[in-house]
């Protein structure tokens, strides 16, 4: 009996000392079971503001639009605020809905809606402009030209020259129908001058023999006013206009001396001279049709008569009434 007396209160220790270690054990387990829900029961961050891209496909993507350009839409994920930008092909998309509630329908319903703040927008296709139509634009045509004899020169003393020979003057023109009587236009011309000439020095008995070659060139803005007002074919007119004239002359002399015939010095030297020059000329237009005209007039420039050729273009039914 006194051994079982002894041994009760060890019974004892032993019994509450593993139901404090059971309790304990459980307590901790239950402890971090319900650390674990709490922290994977946390609702994810995310961007409460976004847009939405929904592409022709039926496809939605999320994100922030930065940027509608003319060939990509450029977005940022709202999962990565940070991240990188994406791009995806404007021909891609059916309409892009902001956080603002504005649609923008790229490849749909075409809405006129704002665009919304801080946000590049380029909605639908560019708007053409058919300049045709314009009157402006309607009966223009474009001029290839000769010019015959010299009529702008920077040469002084001319009566002291010959002109040896001379190659025309090549003119291009555009003009445009300003209206039914009207017509303004660009004229830009080239060409060549030659002359020659000799002069005897009795001082130092030398025979001097110059060439001369000068280069020609003239931008003029002008405009034609056609004096009748009927359908015929023959279109007389009158034309001025203001532009810019640039003159480059190279000159070459031999020197000969009288007392010593094998002894010649040749000299050589150039100049270039620019300045305003004035056109205003006279003549007629002949149309051979609707598109082909040719054209005859006189007066000063960069040469006394001019001969050209023009073709119509943007012209449907010319405004001016010639032709019969």
């Amino acid at each position: 009996m006194k051994n079982i007396k002894t041994s009760l209160p060890k019974i004892r220790r032993i019994f509450l000392l593993t139901f404090f270690i059971v309790f304990v054990s459980v307590d901790f387990v239950s402890a971090q079971t319900d650390s674990q829900k709490v922290m994977m029961n946390r609702p994810i961050p995310q961007n409460a503001g976004f847009d939405v891209i929904v592409k022709l496909n039926g496809d939605i993507v999320y994100g922030l639009v930065r940027e509608v350009g003319p060939d990509f839409v450029t977005y940022q994920r709202t999962d990565i605020p940070d991240g990188p930008l994406y791009t995806m092909p404007r021909n891609e998309i059916y309409v892009i809905s902001y956080r603002n509630q504005v649609k923008d329908y790229i490849n749909g319903n075409d809405a006129q809606s704002p665009e919304p703040e801080g946000i590049t927008s380029y909605t639908g296709n560019p708007r053409y402009i058919n300049y045709k139509d314009k009157d402006l634009f309607k009966n223009s045509n474009v001029q290839i030209g000769l010019g015959f004899l010299r009529s702008f020169t920077k040469l002084k003393s001319t009566n002291n020259y010959s002109s040896s020979s001379s190659f025309p003057v090549v003119l291009f023109s555009y003009e445009v129908s300003y209206n039914k009587n009207i017509q303004i236009g660009l004229q830009l011309g080239f060409g060549t001058n030659k002359s020659s000439g000799q002069q005897f020095s009795s001082y130092d008995s030398t025979i001097n023999n110059t060439n001369l070659t000068e280069h020609i060139f003239g931008l003029y803005a002008y405009g034609k006013y056609f004096l009748l007002n009927s359908s015929s074919r023959l279109q007389p007119y009158i034309m001025a206009g203001l532009g810019v004239t640039s003159s480059n002359i190279v000159s070459q002399t031999k020197i000969n001396f009288t007392t010593d015939n094998s002894e010649t010095i040749l000299v050589k030297s150039g100049t270039r001279s620019t300045g305003l020059g004035i056109t205003a000329r006279a003549g007629a237009q002949y149309y051979i049709s609707d598109q082909l005209r040719l054209s005859l007039d006189a007066g000063f420039g960069l040469s006394v008569i001019n001969v050209g050729l023009s073709f119509a273009i943007n012209n449907s039914k010319p405004d001016n009434k010639h032709h019969k």
